[in-house]
C-alpha cells in the first residue's frame, strides 16, 4: 500500500511504472493499493490510463488496509 497523501506530483512515466509494478505484484498474488491522494495525483492516474487498481484510491489508510484484508 502506498500512502499518497505526501505525494504532491506524479507524472505519466511514474504512473506507468506503478502500473507495471501492480501487474508484477498481481502475478504473485499481491495487490498494490493507494490511499489518500491529492487532486493532481488522482487526475494523472485517470488521464494516464492507469489500471483499475491504481485508479481506485482509498480515502484513508485504514480503508486500504481493510480492502487488502477482505479482498475488496
Amino acid at each position: 500500500m502506498i500512502d499518497a497523501e505526501t505525494v504532491p506530483f506524479i507524472d505519466v512515466s511514474a504512473v506507468r511504472m506503478l502500473d507495471r509494478l501492480a501487474g508484477e505484484l498481481k502475478a504473485r498474488g499481491v495487490r498494490l493499493l493507494l490511499a489518500r491522494d491529492v487532486g493532481q495525483v488522482r487526475d494523472v492516474l485517470s488521464t494516464a490510463d492507469a489500471g483499475a487498481e491504481l485508479r481506485h484510491v482509498h480515502p484513508t489508510v485504514r480503508e486500504a488496509v481493510e480492502a487488502a484484508r477482505t479482498g475488496t
